[in-house]
């Protein structure tokens, strides 16, 4: 597809291309703008490409950005297969490969930060720095009261708890609004037993990485300090009065500490 001009985050921005791409046996959907190095950008879990809306019209004037929607999500129809996380990173690096991006930055949201650990580990000369958001690398990241909502909840509870998130995906999925219990429940059984990486793992990515979370993420201050800790070239950021949205939050704080880490020399 040619040059087309989107709204994103209330600004309008040049999108070169939107398009599909066989990866993993799926067609994912992909948008990509900007020119330079290759940042990609990587959702959360049930979220789509829209996760960074408030950032992208300034990443684009810096990178070439690529954010692709993971299958189940946004503009990708969902498989038959479950989710996990294994699976996200492989397609990714698929797209990566595909799309010759490589070394990329990667700026990963939730979900989408296990699969940027879990590309560097598998395959380093593929990245180049990474910042990770809300991220996680065990089970162990939510305090107990969370982990006993997570089990207890339900399609129809998460949409009373979370009803601008569903909208988006009613309003965007191929696979229509009645899918969205099936991804549901397949992305909290994947919650629920991933990721497992171990800390012998996190200790073998050598690409830079900004750790950011919110001052009262659901990922607990312990978890999140681990994971620092844990990568040896690792840098360090808590963002004071938000949540694990931080990115709505406080955009443009955001914003600037992810491109002061990406723009170092």
């Amino acid at each position: 597809m040619g040059m087309e001009v989107a709204q994103v985050g209330g600004k309008m921005v040049a999108v070169q291309n939107r398009s599909y791409l066989e990866v993993g046996k799926a067609r994912v959907f992909y948008e990509m703008s900007g020119s330079g190095e290759s940042l990609l950008l990587l959702h959360g879990g049930l979220g789509t490409n829209e996760d960074f809306a408030s950032q992208m019209p300034e990443f684009v004037k810096h990178f070439r950005v690529v954010a692709f929607e993971r299958p189940g999500h946004g503009h990708s129809a969902d498989t038959d297969q479950v989710f996990s996380f294994d699976k996200m990173a492989a397609d990714t690096i698929e797209l990566i490969e595909k799309l010759n991006l490589g070394p990329v930055n990667i700026v990963g949201w939730s979900d989408g930060a296990v699969v940027a650990f879990l590309v560097a580990i598998a395959r380093p000369d593929l990245v180049k720095r990474i910042v990770s958001i809300g991220g996680l690398f065990n089970t162990t990241s939510l305090a107990p009261q969370d982990v006993a909502w997570l089990r207890r909840a339900t399609p129809e509870s998460f949409r009373k708890a979370e009803p601008s998130i569903v909208a988006r995906y009613e309003r965007v999925s191929p696979d229509g609004p009645d899918h969205f219990p099936i991804v549901f429940r397949k992305t909290v059984r994947m919650w629920l037993n991933e990721p497992n990486i171990s800390k012998e793992d996190l200790a073998r990515i050598a690409a830079p990485t900004l750790i950011m979370a919110g001052d009262r993420d659901a990922t607990t201050h312990e978890h999140t300090l681990e994971l620092f800790r844990s990568i040896k070239n690792a840098e360090f950021c808590i963002v004071p009065g938000t949540t694990h949205f931080l990115l709505s939050e406080k955009p443009e704080f955001a914003k600037r500490v992810i491109l002061d880490f990406l723009l170092k020399k």
